[in-house]
C-alpha cells in the first residue's frame, strides 16, 4: 500500500497576496480624512463657506468611528468578513468621488467614507487574523504601519496634490486612485473565500465583550492613547509656536516628523509585543516616551522642542500598534477580535474627540497651554494604569446576558 502523497506547498505569492490586499486597504484609512486640514483655507474660498464651518469636517471622522464601528462585527456575521471589508472600502471610494459635488457633497461624502472607513478600521485586525492565525502579528504590523503612513501623506501631500490638480476639492478627489485599487484587491480576496458560516457565540452584541475586565481595560487602553494623539496631532504646532517660539512652518514640519514615527513604530511592535505573553514592558516604555515629551513641554517647552516633540512621536507611535496587539492577543478566536475591535474602537475615537476639544478649551479659559498639558500627562498616566491591566496574559471571557455562563475557551 503507498503512502499518500506530500502535500503541495502553496506558492509564496498566494501566502502574500491576502496581507497585500489588507495593507492596500489599511493603506487608504486615513488620508482622506487627513488631507482636510492643511487644504481647510482653500475649501472655505472655494466652496464660499466660513473656515469655522468646514472645521466640522475634520471632528466628524472621529464621531463616525465611534457611531459606526459597533455595526461592523453584525455586518461581517451577515455578510461575511472579507465582504464587510470590501462593503467599507466600497462606501470609502464613494464618499471620497462624492466630495466632488460641491458643499453637500463635501459633506455627506465625509460621513460617507468615514464610515466606510470605521468598518475597515474593525474588520482589517479580524480578517488578518482569519488569514494567518497564529502568524498574524507582523501583517498586523504591515496594516497598523499603513494607517500611520496613510495619515502622515495625507497631510503631507495635501497641499502639492491641491497645486497639481488645480484646486482643493479636485485634489481630495485624488485619493479616489489608490482606493478604487484597494477596492480591486479586496474584491478579488472576497470573490475567493467562501462566506464564512458565524457560529452563535460570534453574533453576541459588541457590548457583551465590555462585560468582561479584560476587555475594559483593553478598550480604556486604546481610548485613552486615541485621545492623547489626537490631542497633539491638532495643538502641538501652536504649543510649538507659543511656548517654544517656533515659527509655523517649522511647528508644523516638526509635527509631521513626530506623526511619521508610527510608521516604523507599527512595523516591529506587534510581532514583538505579542511574542510574550505580557506586554507591561511596552506599556511602560509607551508611557515613559509620552510623558517625558509632554513634561519637557510643560517644563521647559524652549529649551528642547524638538527633542520633546520626538519623544511625544515615538510614545504615541508604539501606543497605537500597541493598543490593536491587545485587541489580538486578549481574544480567543477571530469573532470575538472583531467585537473587541469594534468596542475599543467605538469607545476609543468617541473619547478621541472630546481631546481636542478640552485642550483648546482650557487654553481658552486660562490662555496658555500649562493647564491643558498638565490634563495630558494625568490622561498618559492612566493611560499606562490602563495599559498594565491589559496587559496582563489573559483572554477575555464573553456572557450572552447577566447570569450566563461565559463562552468556552477554545483550545
Amino acid at each position: 500500500m503507498s503512502s499518500p502523497a506530500p502535500e503541495r506547498r502553496r506558492p509564496w505569492w498566494v501566502l502574500i497576496a491576502p496581507a497585500v490586499a489588507l495593507v492596500l486597504v489599511a493603506l487608504c484609512l486615513r488620508a482622506p480624512f487627513a488631507a482636510v486640514g492643511p487644504v481647510l483655507g482653500d475649501l472655505s474660498d472655494e466652496l464660499s463657506v466660513s473656515t469655522t464651518a468646514l472645521a466640522v469636517l475634520t471632528a466628524l471622522p472621529l464621531v463616525c468611528f465611534g457611531l459606526v464601528s459597533p455595526a461592523a462585527p453584525a455586518l461581517a456575521a451577515r455578510i461575511g468578513l472579507h465582504r464587510a471589508v470590501l462593503a467599507g472600502t466600497v462606501l470609502l471610494a464613494v464618499g471620497v468621488a462624492l466630495r466632488l459635488a460641491g458643499t453637500w457633497g463635501m459633506f455627506a461624502g465625509t460621513v460617507l467614507l468615514t464610515s466606510g472607513i470605521a468598518v475597515a478600521n474593525v474588520l482589517v485586525p479580524a480578517a488578518v487574523r482569519a488569514e494567518y492565525g497564529r502568524r498574524s502579528a507582523p501583517v498586523l504590523g504591515a496594516t497598523t504601519a499603513s494607517m500611520a503612513l496613510s495619515a502622515s501623506l495625507g497631510a503631507g501631500l495635501a497641499q502639492p496634490l491641491a497645486a497639481a490638480a488645480g484646486s482643493a476639492v479636485a485634489g481630495l478627489a485624488v485619493w479616489l486612485v489608490p482606493v478604487l485599487l484597494a477596492v480591486v484587491c479586496i474584491g478579488l480576496l472576497a470573490g475567493r473565500r467562501p462566506v464564512e458560516r458565524v457560529p452563535a457565540s460570534a453574533r453576541l452584541p459588541v457590548a457583551a465583550v465590555l462585560r468582561d475586565r479584560v476587555a475594559l481595560a483593553v478598550t480604556a487602553f486604546f481610548g485613552l492613547q486615541s485621545l492623547s494623539f489626537y490631542a497633539m496631532l491638532t495643538w502641538l504646532p501652536n504649543i510649538l509656536e507659543d511656548d517654544a517660539g517656533m515659527s509655523a512652518a517649522a511647528a508644523g514640519g516638526l509635527l509631521a516628523l513626530a506623526a511619521a514615527l508610527g510608521s516604523p513604530c507599527a512595523l516591529f511592535v506587534p510581532p514583538l509585543a505579542a511574542r510574550r505573553a505580557g506586554q507591561a514592558g511596552w506599556v511602560l516604555g509607551a508611557g515613559s516616551l509620552q510623558l517625558s515629551g509632554v513634561a519637557g513641554l510643560l517644563v521647559a517647552p524652549g529649551a528642547a522642542p524638538v527633542l520633546w516633540s520626538l519623544l511625544y512621536g515615538l510614545g504615541t507611535g508604539v501606543a497605537f500598534p500597541l493598543a490593536m496587539t491587545l485587541v489580538l492577543v486578549r481574544t480567543r478566536d477571530v469573532g470575538q477580535t472583531g467585537r473587541l475591535s469594534a468596542a475599543a474602537q467605538s469607545v476609543g475615537y468617541l473619547l478621541a474627540a472630546t481631546g481636542p476639544l478640552a485642550v483648546g478649551l482650557l487654553h481658552d479659559a486660562t490662555g496658555g497651554w500649562r493647564t491643558s498639558l498638565v490634563l495630558l500627562l494625568v490622561l498618559v498616566a492612566l493611560q499606562v494604569c490602563a495599559g498594565l491591566a491589559a496587559a496582563r496574559p489573559r483572554l477575555v471571557t464573553e456572557t450572552r446576558a447577566e447570569g450566563s455562563q461565559p463562552s468556552p475557551a477554545r483550545s
